[in-house]
């Protein structure tokens, strides 16, 4: 018969024995094949019911119990109503384990894709109650004739790198709930106008990393609700988005967009964030906030764009909203006068990475909101009078990268600029200081001058400089650092003179500056092997950080300091000079 029990004498038994049997051949293939359980229950259920009952349900639920409990395991609760679901092949699988409280579910699949679904299939009335639904790990997803249609209550989609080719409009609810929608990394295409009128309270929307190459004029017309689209690293030409009156953030970022004109969105009144970067466009048209007068960020880096117009900034009367212009990595040459004026919200200015080498002494007039300006890797050799004196909210100033010689009296003007706290005019070819080129900044709390060719430093340039906390005068020619001028350092907590040409301090043992010191970098100068022994021994004293085990200095590759034929650390530069220490050292 088949039976793997041993059946009882009474005619009941043996019916039991049967139904047992053929109960664990369906569970059996309940586990194997999972996804096909439920017909497999269906079809053979009238079999099993057909034997002679009493303990026929109690041995179903006995014997069906374990694969049923080992079935549900493939989706873990995490609380709160969201679940992670594993290889699953389709939605309607998915929906055999959904329960009437789950509200959120991520498919994570190692093994398998999700394939469409058979469109005679009931409708997924399980997934209907989900809010949240995330495929970005479904291993692929092929959405059949029924698409998502199901899913009429989910807010909140993501569908990142599902290998999709096209969205369709019959692939969503009329009136979809969605308010989020991530479709980056992709193949689509193509965004067309029924297909998002099919979302009309999308809220959020990224179609970034796919191939669009067209957007259907005002596809986006009757998304009331949208705020947010992303469209970055595509494949379009011209921007041809229409009409959409609530859109806040656009990008266009990293697409092929050569020619540009304002007027074109001019059906964005409200849009506060634009991206343009990494495009192919050489010129800017004017009027920008004429187009769009409420635009707080314009990032055009990363273009061919060659000069930067006044006229660009045209719009209503008054001050601009613009608070940041990112203008970095193009091949802007001058910046001529008051060609900001405009731009009196203006907080950050990134124009890094160009090619400029000439700026007007009044080319930052009219930015008195200024806080951040990145000037770094440009070509940059000298800096009028005054060209920064007007920039009195300016709190960070970056010009590291450039080829400046000097640093005259008065490039930051006769009143002070309280609010600069961060200057950087490292990897330049500055030779020269003057005196009084820092006077106008008392503020100042990090000063970087590294990766220059600096011989010497005045201690009136340092005077002013009381808050000082982060000094980088590595990589110079310094062969003497003044006592009176350590003493100026009231607070400094970090000291970097690595790589210059000193072989002495001034003594440490009984000094009452540098109190605040936390660490120093001192490797790479012909130290006196004596006075380099006193510095270290000061050091370790005050537990100020110095050695770094990655170093060439401190791993024995390369030598830390110089023996001379003396018994005591020279601090005479005369004398250190006569012993050769410092050519000694650089023959090493």
């Amino acid at each position: 018969m088949g039976c793997t029990c041993s059946p009882m004498e009474t005619g009941l038994s043996l019916a039991f024995c049967l139904a047992q049997t053929e109960l664990k051949r369906v569970c059996a293939g309940w586990i194997a094949n999972k996804h096909k359980a439920k017909n497999s229950v269906r079809s053979n259920i009238s079999l099993v019911l057909r034997m002679p009952a009493l303990k026929l349900l109690l041995a179903l639920l006995l014997i069906c119990f374990e694969a049923t409990a080992k079935d549900l395991q493939e989706c873990e609760d995490l609380g709160l109503g969201s679940h992670i679901c594993r290889e699953i092949e389709s939605l309607q699988q998915l929906n055999g384990y959904v329960q009437d409280d789950w509200r959120s579910v991520k498919v994570v699949n190692e093994h398998t894709g999700i394939e469409g679904d058979d469109p005679r299939a009931l409708p997924a009335l399980c997934l209907s109650r989900l809010l949240h639904l995330d495929l970005s790990e479904s291993g692929g997803l092929t959405l059949g004739e029924r698409g998502l249609r199901d899913l009429r209550q989910l807010e909140r989609l993501n569908l990142t790198r599902c290998q999709l080719e096209e969205l369709k409009e019959e692939h969503f609810p009329k009136n979809s709930s969605l308010r989020n929608l991530d479709v980056s990394f992709n193949d689509i295409r193509l965004i067309t106008g029924k297909l998002m009128n099919r979302l009309p309270n999308l809220v959020y929307a990224n179609f970034s990393n796919n191939l669009i190459a067209e957007v259907e004029p005002n596809a986006f017309r009757g998304l009331k609700e949208l705020q947010f689209l992303d469209l970055t690293t595509n494949e379009q030409v011209n921007v041809t988005l229409g009409e959409n009156a609530n859109l806040r953030y656009l990008s266009i970022g990293n697409n092929n967009v050569r020619d540009f004109l304002w007027r074109r969105l001019r059906g964005l009144p409200n849009l506060e964030e634009l991206h343009l970067d990494s495009n192919w466009l050489e010129n800017l048209d004017m009027g920008l906030f004429l187009a769009l007068p409420r635009l707080r960020l314009l990032n055009v880096s990363n273009n061919n764009l060659c000069e930067i117009k006044g006229s660009l900034f045209t719009g209503p009367s008054g001050r601009a909203p613009l608070v940041l212009l990112d203008y970095s990595s193009n091949n802007v040459r001058v910046l001529e006068d008051s060609v900001f004026a405009k731009l009196g919200n203006l907080r950050t200015l990134n124009l890094w990475l160009n090619q400029i080498s000439k700026t007007h002494p009044r080319a930052f007039q009219g930015l008195s909101a200024l806080e951040s300006l990145q000037l770094q890797g440009n070509k940059i050799s000298a800096l009028p009078d005054e060209v920064f004196s007007n920039l009195t909210a300016l709190q960070r100033l970056d010009l590291s990268r450039n080829s400046i010689r000097q640093l005259g009296a008065r490039v930051f003007g006769g009143s002070l600029l309280g609010r600069l706290t961060h200057l950087d005019l490292s990897r330049n070819s500055i030779v020269e200081l003057h005196p009084l080129s820092l006077s106008a900044l008392p503020h100042l709390r990090e000063l970087r001058l590294s990766g220059n060719k600096l011989t010497a430093l005045d201690v009136r340039m340092f005077a002013p400089l009381r808050r000082l906390q982060v000094l980088a005068i590595g990589e110079n020619r310094l062969e003497q650092i003044e006592e009176d001028m350590l003493e100026t350092f009231e607070h400094l907590s970090r000291l970097d003179i690595n790589n210059n040409r000193l072989s002495f301090l001034p003594p440490l043992q009984t000094a009452q500056y540098l109190l605040r010191l936390r660490h120093i970098s001192i490797e790479g100068n012909p130290w006196q092997c004596l006075c380099l022994d006193e510095i270290t021994a000061w050091l370790d004293k005050r537990q100020v950080s110095y050695a770094r085990p990655s170093s060439a200095y401190y791993s024995g590759r390369k030598p830390l300091c110089v023996v001379t034929p003396v018994e005591q650390c020279l601090r005479d530069l005369k004398a250190v000079r006569a012993h050769g220490v410092i050519e000694s050292y650089e023959q090493i």
